[in-house]
């Protein structure tokens, strides 16, 4: 986004950061919890933008036949073109990766649809504060502009259904280690972990409902 000099990953990496912050810190952290097997995960994101969270859990999904049902939230959804300039495709394992990508962007807003046998996505475009959650989640991907940006999506009352929303055992993920979010997830009743952070930052939060 040009106009607030906020990028939509780190510099140091979209892939890297993604994949530590909430492929290995979230969703496979999740998978390894013995109350998580044999059962769909369902997941929500807070800013679809590129749609490379979204493909990576994807394609987690199919190299762990791991059932996902994944929600996700934009309120400024980025142009096509835009997306395929990036070449995200070139990271991937999974066999047809461009054309899911495309899927993701191009499928119809506010309208479930399953994209594989063991995924299914609906993106609705809308901000946070009009986001009323109708099921519980087992993992959310935290991933808002940042602090210094868009400091009102990290206060406890933007966070706060979201968390509410969370299902017991369900774990919330996001790059920031800021003390004040911290504050607010443990406000909210998480316990909340500073684990180490993807490439090029020190920290990251994980958060986990009892």
């Amino acid at each position: 986004m040009e106009e607030w000099d906020e990028y939509y990953h780190s510099m140091h990496g979209a892939y890297n950061e993604a994949m530590h912050v909430y492929v290995e810190s979230g969703l496979a952290f999740w998978s390894a919890q013995d109350s998580s097997k044999n059962k769909p995960c369902s997941i929500f994101e807070m800013g679809f933008g590129t749609g490379l969270n979204a493909l990576m859990t994807l394609e987690y999904a199919h190299l762990h036949n791991l059932d996902i049902v994944y929600n996700t939230i934009e309120a400024f959804p980025l142009q096509y073109r835009e997306i395929q300039e990036l070449d995200f495709d070139s990271f991937f394992k999974l066999e047809n990766s461009k054309n899911y990508l495309r899927e993701l962007h191009l499928s119809p807003w506010d309208q479930n649809i399953r994209l594989s046998p063991n995924f299914s996505f609906l993106k609705n475009k809308m901000l946070l504060k009009n986001f009323k959650p109708i099921i519980s989640y087992d993992l959310i991907y935290y991933d808002a502009f940042g602090f210094r940006v868009q400091p009102e999506m990290w206060s406890l009352e933007a966070l706060r259904p979201i968390v509410h929303a969370l299902a017991p055992h369900g774990v919330f993920v996001t790059y920031s280690a800021k003390g004040s979010v911290r504050r607010s997830l443990e406000a909210l009743g998480l316990k909340v972990f500073r684990i180490e952070g993807p490439p090029g930052k020190r920290e990251m939060l994980r958060a986990i409902r009892a």
